[in-house]
C-alpha cells in the first residue's frame, strides 16, 4: 500500500493533467462518471468544467479533490463530495484512481482522507457510497475505509452508456 499521497482541491492549473487522467480513464470512467467524461473533451472545456467546481467548492455545494503521487505532478485520481443533506448531516464520496496506480493504496487512502474531510471540516456525521455491484476493488476500499453495506439500490443510476443499473449503498458513521 501506498504511505503517501497529495490531496489538494482541484484547481484550473489542472486543465491539462486532468484532461490527461479523463481521456486515459475513459472507457472506464465514462458508465460511472459521464458527467465528468462529457464535460473533458478538450482542456479548454476541461478547464470551464473545473472552474465550476472550484465555484462550487467556494459555495460548499460539491468539492473535488485531486490526487497526487508527487508534488507537482498531473493528477492521478480524483475525490468528490457531493449530495449534501445539511438536515441530516450526509454526503456521497465518489472516486477514480488512473489504472496506472490502482492497487497500490492511493484509493483507500484518498477515500479515507475524504471521509475525515467530510467529518472533520465539513460538519458531516455520515458519508456515503453508491456502488455498482461489479466494482469489486470499490467495495474493497470502501470497506477498507470503514463503510458497511446498508443495501441495494435497485435501478438506481443510468450510466452514461444509458443502461440503468442496480448499486450497492454504503455508508460511514462519524465515531
Amino acid at each position: 500500500m501506498s504511505d503517501s499521497v497529495i490531496i489538494e482541491p482541484v484547481s484550473k492549473a489542472d486543465d491539462a493533467g486532468f484532461h490527461r487522467l479523463v481521456g486515459r480513464e475513459k472507457g472506464r470512467l465514462l458508465p460511472y462518471f459521464p458527467v465528468t467524461v462529457g464535460r473533458c473533451t478538450d482542456v479548454g472545456a476541461t478547464r470551464r468544467y473545473l472552474k465550476e467546481l472550484v465555484a462550487s467548492a467556494k459555495e460548499g455545494s460539491y468539492f473535488c479533490f485531486v490526487l497526487r503521487d508527487y508534488e507537482g505532478s498531473d493528477p492521478i485520481g480524483a475525490l468528490f463530495l457531493k449530495q449534501f443533506d445539511r438536515t441530516v448531516g450526509r454526503c456521497e464520496v465518489a472516486y477514480f484512481i488512473g489504472e496506472a496506480h490502482s492497487g497500490q493504496g492511493y484509493g483507500t487512502l484518498g477515500v479515507m482522507w475524504a471521509v475525515d474531510h467530510a467529518f472533520s471540516r465539513l460538519g458531516m456525521s455520515k458519508v456515503v457510497a453508491r456502488i455498482a455491484p461489479d466494482n469489486t476493488a470499490s467495495i474493497r476500499v470502501a470497506e477498507h475505509c470503514g463503510f458497511q453495506r446498508e443495501g441495494l439500490l435497485r435501478c438506481e443510476f443510468r450510466t452514461g452508456t444509458g443502461e440503468l443499473v442496480d448499486l450497492l449503498y454504503y455508508g460511514n458513521l462519524r465515531a
